[in-house]
């Protein structure tokens, strides 16, 4: 059985973030959860400048997100980025946004692999191994693995 990879990066709510009601802007969590998205590429040796030097592209497909407490100026979050399984087409993950150890906000992207012309292709062999390798490291306990 594989494990799942995780990544983690802090994000500190910026004023032009909030609304008029001090609150962080519902859409800002979505670049929020590109940015753990990135740090786990970036992490798993597969950076997204790479992918799109290769001619590869991830768009987004379908995302969601339940937030349960407002974020607001100055917090301090940690956005967690969770793959569960090896992405074949399609990346799934899920996404995790604490504020000082609460959970505030679940969520989740899904992508598919895309060449500049807009078909829907399996990634590159070298990412593939970099995934395969990645899941390989962390075994069925890798829940907490890449940071």
């Amino acid at each position: 059985m594989w494990g799942m990879i995780t990544a983690r990066a802090e994000i500190r709510v910026r004023y032009a973030e909030t609304d008029a009601m001090g609150v962080a802007y519902h859409a800002n969590y979505l670049a929020w959860f590109e940015v753990a998205r990135t740090v786990m590429l970036e992490q798993i040796g597969v950076p997204y400048k790479q992918l799109d030097t290769e001619g590869f592209l991830l768009p987004v497909l379908e995302m969601g997100a339940r937030y349960l407490e407002p974020a607001r100026y100055d917090d301090l979050l940690l956005i967690t980025a969770c793959l569960e399984e090896i992405p074949k087409v399609r990346i799934r993950l899920g996404y995790t946004v604490h504020n000082q150890g609460r959970l505030i906000t679940t969520g989740h992207t899904l992508h598919a692999f895309m060449s500049r012309a807009g078909l829907a292709i399996k990634p590159p062999l070298h990412v593939q191994q970099a995934f395969a390798r990645a899941f390989a490291c962390h075994g069925t306990a890798g829940a907490d693995a890449l940071r």
